[in-house]
């Protein structure tokens, strides 16, 4: 890890043991702010975040939390960084998950949507204030061999242009809340399902081996490479929960498909993560 990284806890509501019985965004702003003055604030560039945390299992924070958060920092002169590369190019139903949440960053890392994964780039977007401090003087000098790949960015134009043209930003809160509400049903008698949670194409199934005391469910990596080897059905094992970014063009016949799949193979899972052939044991 980089050194003189200070770590916050996260805006998990349902991990409510991590807030000491407290409101979840007005625990992490306390913690925040008491970070910055143990620290000083002006020994401190930036926060980093990602706006919905997507390898921790698509944790979604409340909406309070962002802006709160970039309050307490724009009082205090801290950048706000915002790891958008997941959640950018229309996922959540807006270009940028800081439109969601009504947040304006200092500086967003984007990728993947970007070009939607044909071609490999990335891009860091800052804002005007940013861009001046940079630009002074002899500038921020850097370059990579392929910095500002001329292939690269034309299929990025073009792939930008086709989210544009056929209206898939706003097609991902309605297809995505569709495939919420088909896991929340077919997962509803599921004693092993904590939460189904979503925004727009962003979904995480938490997984619990018992539902009273939230204890994870363990085998997770397990379960999801037997959704994929017996169904066909792509998703993911993140911490402790199955966590799935479909295609921004998903049919709601492949999310009623996507949601069977996934309760047919919870159903034959007991809460020690095993994944018995026929019916649960």
């Amino acid at each position: 890890m980089m050194p003189h990284v200070a770590h916050l806890t996260p805006p998990w509501p349902y991990r409510a043991e991590l807030f000491d019985g407290r409101d979840c965004t007005d625990f992490c702003i306390a913690e925040l702010e008491e970070t910055i003055d143990r620290i000083g604030a002006q020994n401190i560039a930036a926060m980093i975040g990602e706006p919905i945390m997507g390898v921790a299992g698509m944790v979604v924070p409340p909406d309070d939390y962002w802006p709160r958060v970039a309050e307490v920092l724009r009082r205090n002169g801290i950048l706000l960084v915002l790891d958008e590369v997941v959640t950018a190019y229309g996922r959540v139903g807006t270009w940028f998950a800081a439109d969601h949440f009504g947040v304006r960053p200092d500086i967003v890392v984007t990728a993947k949507g970007i070009t939607s994964g044909y071609l490999p780039l990335g891009a860091v977007l800052v804002a005007d204030h940013v861009a001046t401090e940079l630009g002074r003087d002899h500038g921020f000098p850097m370059g990579y061999t392929y910095n500002g790949h001329p292939t690269a960015c034309a299929v990025a134009l073009a792939n930008l242009d086709i989210i544009d043209r056929e209206g898939l930003v706003e097609r991902a809160p309605k297809i995505g809340d569709f495939l919420a509400a088909e896991l929340r049903r077919a997962l509803a008698d599921v004693p092993l399902v904590g939460e189904v949670r979503n925004v727009g194409m962003m979904l995480g199934v938490e997984l619990v081996a018992d539902p009273t005391t939230r204890e994870p469910l363990p085998g997770i990596q397990h379960i999801a490479d037997t959704i994929r080897a017996e169904h066909g059905v792509i998703v993911r094992d993140a911490a402790t929960a199955l966590v799935l970014s479909p295609a921004l063009t998903l049919g709601e016949a492949e999310a009623t498909r996507i949601a069977e799949s996934i309760a047919e193979v919870l159903s034959r899972t007991t809460p020690d993560g095993t994944v018995h052939r026929g019916a649960a044991r």
